[in-house]
């Protein structure tokens, strides 16, 4: 089962233009509205990666991030692992996060950008959740990378980045990009992609006034403590030197984040809930930030193995973070 499995989720590529794995737009649904993000004077954003694979307690997870952003409110949601087709039990469960948040009161505009998997049986994705209006998006594959091994055959997967341009009222616009890096890929395939995102990024602010806040997030994986062959702590490196600013390590010792793989603490991203546990301790998940006044905050969620007040919503916590905007 296993065998047949990998064969199929792995064995056939989504091809451009192919997403079986897309939002449903319901006609009776209120737009997305922020105007109380000027009021308040500042944005409030999340990444967290979904873990596609765990199906039996997607919906209560999906409940506990749903209670998150909606009490917060978070105002921008960077989704990776999101899962769609007949394997999965549901059409798109960044979809069915938009539709808890509803629920709740909370109005969401959603961006899918199908990754990889077999269009309609099941297929992964990125997604953004957006209160404000999304103006313009767009998607950029990334080079395939060897990610694992089956009956001596290197497997490919392929990774994207997306761009979201949102529109603030009376304040502006400003651009998200959200990703996914490869996993147990090696040294050159993970420069391939890391320059691909960055060039993407790079063309993509000539079309916007220069001025405009950018936020890069995701899943990374890339721990800066990780030793060599990987050399991880090269590529973190070469993000920042791209001009961008490590949101979480702002205000905080950058050598003491997450330095210990053997002990998680409460800046770990992995390593820290109980669909994790027993797993290396790290920080792979971040949000990047260019042209922003100042990080208000920031904080790990759902790290439940670390904070027994916080509760699990994947294999992964999430990163939380409140940005001034003037």
């Amino acid at each position: 089962m296993k065998a047949l499995f990998l064969v199929l989720f792995f064995g056939v590529w989504i091809l451009p233009g192919c997403s079986g794995l897309s939002p449903v737009h319901d006609s009776t649904a209120q737009p997305a509205r922020c105007d109380d993000i000027v009021e308040r004077g500042y944005l409030n954003v999340l990444t967290i990666n979904l873990l596609f694979s765990e199906i039996e307690a997607r919906d209560t997870r999906l409940d506990t991030i749903a209670d998150l952003v909606s009490d917060t409110p978070a105002d921008v949601v960077l989704l990776q692992e999101v899962a769609g087709g007949l394997l999965s039990g549901t059409a798109n469960s960044a979809l069915d996060l938009q539709g808890k948040l509803r629920d709740r009161g909370r109005n969401y505009e959603l961006h899918t950008a199908p990754e990889t998997g077999v269009p309609g049986l099941l297929e992964v994705a990125n997604a953004v959740l957006s209160r404000c209006e999304i103006d313009f998006k767009m998607v950029k594959r990334l080079p395939k990378a060897s990610e694992l091994e089956f009956k001596k055959h290197d497997i490919k997967l392929p990774r994207n980045v997306m761009m979201t341009r949102l529109n603030v009222p009376e304040f502006g616009n400003l651009n998200i990009y959200n990703t996914h890096l490869c996993a147990k890929c090696n040294a050159a395939e993970m420069n391939g992609q890391l320059q691909t995102l960055l060039a993407f990024i790079d063309s993509a602010e000539t079309l916007f006034p220069q001025a405009d806040p950018v936020i890069l997030g995701g899943d990374f994986n890339i721990d800066r403590f990780r030793i060599d062959p990987s050399e991880e702590r090269s590529f973190y490196n070469t993000i920042i030197d791209a001009g961008f600013i490590d949101a979480y390590a702002v205000n905080r010792s950058l050598a003491n984040l997450c330095a210990n793989p053997a002990v998680a603490d409460e800046h770990c991203t992995v390593g820290v809930s109980s669909l994790d546990e027993g797993d290396s301790a790290r920080r792979i998940d971040y949000l990047f930030i260019k042209n922003i006044s100042a990080v208000l905050q920031s904080r790990v969620v759902f790290n439940n193995l670390v904070d027994e007040d916080q509760l699990g919503a994947s294999d992964h916590a999430g990163v939380f973070m409140s940005i001034k905007l003037h």
